[in-house]
């Protein structure tokens, strides 16, 4: 099979001035990435270049996770800022909004301001606010609710680990680099975001705005391994808010970003629809050019019965989701 002609990508990170890249967390992640944090503040060369070298038609920008939710006046500012950026771009960027969660009211009011005022496409907030507090309580949900009446998707990523859970949890007799990786990409980020759209479940939010789209990342946060375990337990059965696997069919849409295994890709197509699954690179902390060879290898591999399949994966889903000119 043929590789599809471009991509679009949407877990595409940058630093906005607004709300910067100075915290503890990222003191460290820039010792392990030096080269990153240079990446991360650019819109123009590097970050054009390097789409083209991956064949990338429009990214999707987001800022850098863990930065905003306690920060209204700096998301108000940095999607401004991501939107003037987009200006000057239009046909090979696209946005998501940062939002100050920790002030659920403010937040959903800058989601209506940045998609109808700014033309943001959705937002992408981080999994917990700084003390670890996920967004289940219905002091949240006016955030989502915006979100359903806007008809935009919410992507929720990983945040750092609180520094609690890093001594509790995933502090042991190695380096601190060991540690923050354990909290984080190689495992702590995954199981968190997994926990949370589980508690969005049981807490009905669903049920209650049924046609809420949300995006998760990293092959489904390990979610999809544990899909028929959740439809099968007696615990949720006492409630209404249905089945999990009815709210991933209706609800959930994940993206790759930067996990280029083919047996994990081909994993996840077994348990969700195709139309559901959106190719994503992870930028700047993976290559545009190495995702590209990740699509080769999926079209090499047949992974996906049709080019049609492939397309959709490629780009056609997340224009289809978002509303993005491709």
């Amino acid at each position: 099979m043929r590789p599809p002609p471009f991509a679009v990508t949407l877990e595409e990170h940058a630093v906005l001035p607004a709300i910067g890249d100075e915290s503890p967390v990222y003191t460290d992640i820039w010792k392990t990435f030096p080269s990153v944090r240079e990446s991360l503040w650019d819109f123009d060369s590097k970050r054009l270049a390097d789409l083209d070298k991956g064949n990338v038609r429009l990214q999707v920008i987001s800022s850098l996770p863990g930065m905003a939710s306690v920060n209204p006046s700096g998301c108000r500012a940095a999607n401004d800022e991501l939107a003037a950026h987009i200006a000057r771009h239009p046909k090979r960027f696209a946005g998501f909004a940062a939002l100050p969660m920790e002030t659920p009211e403010e937040a959903a009011a800058e989601l209506r301001r940045a998609v109808r005022d700014c033309g943001l496409v959705g937002a992408m907030i981080d999994n917990h606010l700084p003390n670890g507090t996920h967004y289940h309580e219905k002091r949240f949900w006016p955030v989502f609710e915006a979100a359903q009446e806007l008809d935009v998707p919410i992507y929720i990523h990983p945040a750092p680990a609180t520094d609690e859970s890093l001594r509790t949890r995933f502090a042991g007799p190695w380096p601190q680099a060991v540690t923050r990786g354990l909290s984080g990409g190689c495992w702590g980020w995954h199981e968190d975001v997994g926990l949370h759209i589980i508690k969005l479940f049981a807490a009905g939010l669903f049920a209650h705005l049924p046609r809420l789209k949300i995006i998760i990342g990293h092959m489904g946060e390990m979610l999809p391994m544990m899909l028929d375990r959740l439809d099968g337990s007696r615990f949720f059965s006492q409630g209404s808010v249905g089945k999990f696997s009815e709210v991933w069919d209706r609800n959930i849409w994940v993206t790759t970003s930067g996990m280029f295994s083919v047996r994990t890709l081909e994993m996840l197509l077994k348990v969700t629809r195709k139309e559901r699954v959106m190719f994503s690179v992870d930028t700047p902390f993976n290559s545009s050019e190495r995702g590209w060879r990740f699509l080769e290898e999926i079209a090499e591999k047949g992974v996906f019965e049709t080019e049609g399949e492939l397309e959709g994966f490629a780009f056609g889903n997340a224009a289809g989701l978002l509303g993005l000119r491709v």
